[in-house]
């Protein structure tokens, strides 16, 4: 096998405007082993301009870059699972898996920092909660409200970590293996709470590196009351033992 054969899994929705730029930016730090599957849930008359766009800043990569798309909007949480069981089947075993967002918050330069880290742990996090980290663009509301999910569920959950909820963040195979092998209890956002747990209840690795955090470079956040009012719950349904 060779050295550093990655998945970047990007979850997407309605990102016509986000994700193409995204693409980019990371396609050209990318080589022939590493792979983009964009898991994407936007409406199906969207999806062939999306395609379009993407591939039209791809072109020039010596990567890959697939498509799984899904018949509706089923949640982040889905899409980064399909995401990551689409790679493996379609594409094979990889070395590591990165999963982050479309919409600009997540830089190119940490993507690709985190993608070729040295750090050999089963989940390593791109942090916003390490001394060295930075979150541009937020209001106060929503940087006082992640704060206190990150103070929170860890402890919870039992998790060695102060991001529990950013997005940003690369898998070792052996803990795919482990996430794939377990149905997931939540379809949004605090499915990144969940595989932290899975991965920490298994005894594997786990680790966080800091990052710049920056608000969506356009379009519209798809986070609204209902998702907020699900983490809550999906919270509740994770500190209950599984049967």
């Amino acid at each position: 096998m060779q050295k550093n054969r990655s998945a970047i899994v990007i979850a997407s929705y309605n990102e016509l405007e986000a994700l193409p730029v995204l693409i980019s930016k990371i396609s050209p730090s990318l080589n022939q082993y590493q792979t983009i599957i964009i898991a994407d849930d936007s409406p199906i008359e969207i999806r062939k301009d999306l395609i379009a766009r993407c591939n039209q800043e791809f072109k020039s990569s010596t990567s890959k870059l697939d498509f799984s798309f899904a018949s509706s909007k089923n949640g982040r949480g889905a899409a980064i699972y399909r995401g990551i069981k689409f790679a493996q089947e379609t594409y094979g075993d990889f070395d590591n898996y990165i999963e982050c967002d479309s919409d600009g918050s997540h830089r190119a330069e940490d993507i690709i920092r985190i993608l070729n880290a040295e750090n050999d742990v089963d989940l390593l996090i791109g942090s916003r909660y390490l001394p060295e980290s930075k979150i541009i663009g937020w209001p106060i509301s929503r940087t006082v409200f992640s704060k206190m999910l990150n103070l929170i569920i860890p402890k919870l959950l039992n998790v060695p970590c102060k991001d529990i909820t950013n997005g940003l963040r690369r898998y070792s195979s052996r803990a795919v293996k482990i996430l794939l092998e377990s149905t997931p209890e939540n379809n949004g956002f605090i499915y990144l709470s969940e595989q932290a747990q899975l991965i920490s209840k298994a005894k594997l690795t786990i680790a966080e590196t800091p990052i710049i955090f920056e608000n969506r470079i356009a379009g519209e956040s798809t986070v609204g009351a209902k998702e907020i009012l699900n983490s809550f719950m999906g919270v509740i349904k994770l500190i209950i033992p599984r049967k």
